[in-house]
């Protein structure tokens, strides 16, 4: 019945001229007898979908093969791809668009090239170190010219997924799927390894974030089926202290994801992922001092919070893997300060960022990960988004009197 009601009125428009201004023919009038047909009630909004979690299967695959506490071997000799190399000819940063400085990456295994990057550190000299799903380490400069690149000791049973320095210019690697972090020198050639499976004090989980705290210990965090934590060790891997449990409340975690420190406040924050907050723990011995955040899109709220910064003037930067954004929050109580990014595929959009890192002056380096880029943005672009006409400014403490 429906396509023949449609030739009519092709035909009768035929008739009328072709004229494409012309109403369309009035439907033939019902019969008396045939009562009309009820309007379809409207569909109901389908319910707001949770963001996809990237690693959901890692619980299930899970080191359970290994014996805790025994390291996993380093290949001897190492793979020729897990030794340095510097790179020549790489190939130009690519410009904007607006509010982009310049772009680089695009899909791909070759020099300069991407494979869904995940781990993002910036280093003193205004570099970016990126690690992606290939294992691989690549620096690019202030510039945007490819300098090294480096692959991680073996990747059969993972790749890593976070990144830091020291303030000897060492890169520090989770190589999560090993329980163990890598030390790389300034040259990126591996020096140095510690960590083994298991939940005793200094062993891993899945390790996900490592960084050097002041005073020179190490923070890292690892999770697992029954295990979400950060501990802080010795540049050794002797264990200090550790705090977390698995769960929802005050003092527990799930999925910690990044660490970032404010040493004037004597704090640590913690990317708390898939409780879709910020937890803030003293950077002395781990207390628990309060949250940041609760799950959602707007201003201050999150969705899988993954990789944290703090600036020199104490904002928090957070990439959001599920909003597909990047924000900047007040830590004293997560009121956001801007906000930056929108999802889609051109360069220019955001697609599941996993990292940002803060460069030198006003550089702000964001992951694009789900099209494989590398971003080079303004601050202060960012903070021009502040919801209210905040612009971004944490206002001064108030004097009493």
């Amino acid at each position: 019945m429906r396509a023949r009601s449609w030739v009519t009125a092709v035909v009768l428009a035929l008739l009328a001229g072709c004229d494409p201004e012309a109403p369309p023919p009035a439907p033939p009038a019902a019969s008396p007898s045939v009562p009309p047909a009820p309007a379809p009630a409207p569909e109901p909004e389908p319910p707001r979908q949770a963001s996809p979690d990237p690693l959901e299967d890692d619980l299930a695959a899970g080191p359970l093969d290994h014996p805790d506490g025994v390291p996993f071997p380093l290949p001897d000799p190492l793979p020729p791809e897990a030794r340095p190399r510097t790179i020549a000819d790489a190939p130009l940063p690519e410009p904007g668009p607006a509010p982009l400085a310049f772009w680089v990456g695009g899909t791909g295994t070759a020099d300069g090239r991407l494979q869904y990057p995940r781990a993002i550190v910036a280093e003193a000299d205004g570099s970016a170190l990126v690690c992606d799903k290939t294992g691989r380490i690549q620096r690019w400069d202030h510039d945007g010219r490819l300098r090294a690149a480096v692959r991680t000791p073996a990747i059969a049973q993972g790749k890593p997924t976070g990144l830091g320095v020291d303030a000897a210019g060492q890169v520090l690697v989770a190589d999560t799927h090993y329980c163990r972090v890598l030390v790389y020198g300034p040259d990126l050639a591996l020096r140095r390894v510690y960590g083994a499976p298991g939940r005793a004090p200094g062993q891993f989980m899945f390790v996900s974030a490592v960084r050097e705290a002041p005073g020179g210990l190490h923070l890292t965090a690892d999770y697992g089926d029954d295990v979400a934590r950060v501990q802080a060790l010795r540049p050794d891997g002797a264990p200090v202290w550790a705090t977390g449990t698995y769960g929802t409340g005050d003092g527990e975690l799930r999925r910690p994801m990044s660490l970032a420190f404010a040493p004037a406040a004597g704090e640590v924050y913690v990317a708390d992922a898939v409780n879709h907050r910020i937890v803030v723990l003293a950077l002395d011995d781990g207390r628990w001092l309060r949250t940041l955040g609760q799950p959602g899109r707007g201003p201050g709220a999150l969705d899988f919070p993954y990789d944290l910064a703090v600036d020199e003037d104490g904002r928090l930067w957070v990439a959001e893997f599920g909003n597909q954004r990047v924000q900047a929050l007040d830590p004293r109580d997560g009121a956001c300060l801007g906000l930056w990014g929108a999802p889609g595929r051109r360069p220019g959009a955001l697609g599941r960022p996993w990292g940002l890192a803060l460069g030198r002056g006003d550089r702000l380096w964001v992951l694009d990960s789900h099209n494989d880029r590398l971003y080079a943005l303004d601050r202060a672009r960012v903070l021009e988004g502040a919801p209210g006409g905040g612009q971004g400014r944490i206002p001064a403490p108030r004097r009493d009197g």
